[in-house]
């Protein structure tokens, strides 16, 4: 019996050539040929869809924001409710003078003098909202978006606390550390070089000296109130942080000089103080004779009022009250700004 590949040899000695050709179709062989080169009806394989070789993790990152500082600098204190429009303080000062004795005179008198200073209650809300379907479909994700929009509103409120107690309210008798009206006049750095006035181009002993003039300031204008041994604590933004760690040759640090000399200092960093045109820094005597220098003052901290359902969602109110920074003593703080 002929075989295929004879059969082949016969078809080229006769002028038949069929290149690449791989045998001929017969009954038997027929069915699997046509099947193998039936057309595909579905598209070719690109492989496998990459959602189904992703890993998810269950884990929740959260964006970080700047670090809300001001309490590390003052107390917070309340002060009546929300229903408060306004908070009033009693400030004394002793007044008078003495005049030389004599039995049949009373001479001179001392006296006190009251005042009552003011800060506006200032109320502020932020509401959050989710439905079924969109928790439902978070819920596919592993995230429990009832709970992440309650801590959303949570921190919101504190980074708003934060910056009432820096910069009070615009518009309204609420003022901040860093702006209220009867604050003493910022200082200028020491110059070097001729026109430098930059922490990052100073040595750690011109660095020290900078932070000397803003102690004398204080030292000054308390007339004595304070000095060295006093609670202190020195603000300063994130990069002039950096610059404390600055060391001489014997590997003395900045930090390591004022920890000498002051008995009872403390370092803060305020990212709220650095600036393009030039970062600042405060020096701050906490207490004078033991009575705060300032008070960061709220009516409400948060207030969370009533879940409200809808049809397919819900809705929540959270509100708070500030009055902003309450500084009893300004001359008890000195800044000094372009460092």
């Amino acid at each position: 019996m002929l075989t295929e590949r004879d059969a082949m040899r016969l078809m080229r000695e006769k002028g038949f050539v069929f290149d690449r050709a791989q045998g001929f179709i017969t009954e038997k062989n027929m069915q699997r040929i046509l099947q193998d080169s039936a057309a595909m009806i579905t598209a070719p394989n690109s492989g496998v869809p990459a959602v189904m070789t992703t890993w998810i993790d269950p884990a929740v990152v959260e964006i970080l924001t700047a670090p809300t500082n001001a309490r590390e600098i003052f107390g917070e204190t309340k002060k009546g409710d929300w229903t408060d429009s306004n908070a009033i303080f009693k400030a004394v000062e002793a007044t008078g003078e003495s005049t030389e004795y004599t039995d049949y005179g009373n001479g001179a008198t001392a006296d006190v003098n009251v005042t009552y200073p003011t800060r506006q209650n200032y109320l502020a809300q932020t509401h959050i909202r989710y439905g079924e379907l969109e928790m439902a479909v978070s819920g596919r994700a592993m995230i429990n978006l009832a709970s992440e929009k309650q801590r959303s509103a949570a921190t919101i409120i504190n980074k708003e606390q934060n910056k009432f107690y820096l910069y009070g309210v615009k518009g309204k008798e609420i003022y901040g550390l860093l702006n209220d009206p009867n604050l003493p006049a910022a200082l200028t750095p020491s110059v070097v070089d001729t026109e430098k006035t930059k922490w990052t181009d100073k040595t750690t002993q011109q660095i020290y000296n900078d932070i000397l003039l803003l102690a004398a300031e204080l030292f000054e204008n308390s007339n004595g109130n304070i000095d060295e041994k006093s609670d202190l604590v020195l603000a300063v933004p994130p990069a002039v942080n950096v610059m404390l760690g600055k060391a001489t040759d014997f590997n003395v640090s900045v930090k390591d000089m004022l920890t000498k000399y002051f008995d009872n200092i403390s370092f803060v960093t305020l990212p709220e103080l650095a600036a393009t045109s030039g970062n600042s820094v405060m020096l701050i005597a906490r207490t004078v004779q033991g009575l705060p220098t300032a008070q960061l003052g709220y009516s409400e901290k948060m207030r969370a009022f009533q879940l409200i359902p809808n049809t397919s969602s819900w809705e929540q109110k959270f509100a708070f009250g500030t009055y902003g920074a309450i500084i009893y003593r300004p001359f008890a703080i000195a800044s000094m700004a372009g460092v």
